[in-house]
């Protein structure tokens, strides 16, 4: 919303009909993960639940899901299995 309340900024939630994970540290400082769920909610209740997902990572920061020691096996196999459902969707 803009200063006057006004919803100018994702007028067009409809157009994000595409598949989309969210992919979030829970301790992630910098945007909070009540961003993504917001986001996901949103989404969900204009396009329906089809094609979104949304997983928050225990003890993960901001950057810490692509280059956290251990994003390998906590983050990756999220970031796999949403392109093995894309790529399967053809």
């Amino acid at each position: 919303m803009n200063s006057e309340g006004k919803e100018v900024y994702m007028p067009h939630w409809d157009k994000l009909n595409i598949p989309i994970t969210f992919i979030h540290g829970a301790e992630n400082a910098s945007y909070l993960p009540e961003s993504t769920e917001r986001s996901f909610n949103k989404l969900v209740e204009v396009n329906g639940a089809d094609g979104y997902a949304r997983h928050v990572i225990p003890d993960y920061g901001h950057i810490d899901c692509i280059f956290g020691k251990n994003a390998v096996k906590d983050v990756y196999p999220h970031i796999l299995s949403t392109l093995d459902q894309t790529n399967t969707a053809k």
